[in-house]
């Protein structure tokens, strides 16, 4: 005799793969309910951005801002003044306006150097920088002292005068003079001056020290140097030559205003 299957019994439970399936589900549901809350607008800050901008801007009516809608953290967002805001705009714009037309001060100051020289016909050179930062007067040696000598001729003494009545009259303007002696490659041995190291310098600290003891000028917008010969502007090969490098400048810095300096924030 065949012998009879006995049938399975049913164990009355949910299948195995069935729990596997419904946690991934319940996952993916899970993840697509975050991202559609994501997605949703918090239509209350929204709707009290566009009370804040009311009348603000031309386009819509009113003029809340959002501190005054009821229900908005105040921690939440801040309202834009844009009055304040287009005020300071105007204000910086009317500023500018007021500068147009105005001379710089320190260009004031180089024509009125320019004028006094050719006036009374000084044998020396100036010069604008082209950032219009610094003026130049450069003196030839003999203008203010003898040969091999740093004593300030009489006739310097004028010239200086007038130099620094002109300098005393823009020093707000001014943030420094650096007085620089230079001489040519002919060697100099006295008692002294041993070598053009010491003549040049000599030759500088005497202006700048005419400058603050005879006109008062502040000694911290002063400074002498000295480059002896090796800071030449023409060949030391020919006497023209050397007489050009035989010089005193005169070098007038401009002060940077600190509120005209534009930061970036």
């Amino acid at each position: 005799m065949a012998r009879k299957r006995r049938a399975k019994k049913s164990s009355g439970g949910v299948a195995e793969w069935f729990t596997t399936y419904s946690d991934m589900v319940t996952l993916l549901l899970t993840f697509f309910v975050m991202l559609y809350s994501f997605s949703i607008i918090d239509m209350q800050k929204w709707e009290a951005v566009v009370e804040s901008l009311r009348g603000s801007i031309g386009i819509l009516e009113g003029g809340a801002s959002i501190s005054d809608i009821p229900g908005v953290n105040q921690s939440g967002i801040s309202p834009v003044d844009l009055e304040k805001l287009v005020g300071n705009k105007m204000q910086e714009g009317h500023g500018k306006q007021k500068n147009i037309g105005q001379v710089d001060p320190f260009l004031k100051l180089y024509e009125q150097m320019s004028q006094y020289i050719a006036q009374n016909k000084i044998p020396a050179q100036l010069e604008l920088s082209p950032t219009q930062t610094e003026i130049l007067i450069r003196f030839k040696d003999y203008v203010l002292f003898d040969v091999g000598k740093a004593e300030l001729k009489p006739e310097a003494k004028e010239i200086l005068d007038r130099i620094a009545n002109i300098l005393l009259n823009y020093i707000d303007q001014i943030d420094r003079v650096r007085v620089e002696g230079h001489t040519d490659t002919q060697p100099i041995n006295t008692i002294f001056y041993p070598t053009n190291w010491e003549l040049s310098a000599d030759r500088a600290i005497k202006v700048v020290r005419y400058f603050q003891e005879k006109h008062g000028f502040p000694g911290n917008k002063l400074s002498g140097e000295g480059y002896g010969e090796y800071y030449p502007i023409a060949s030391n090969e020919t006497e023209e030559g050397r007489a050009k490098n035989r010089r005193v400048d005169v070098q007038i810095v401009k002060a940077i205003n600190v509120d005209n300096v534009q930061t970036i924030e």
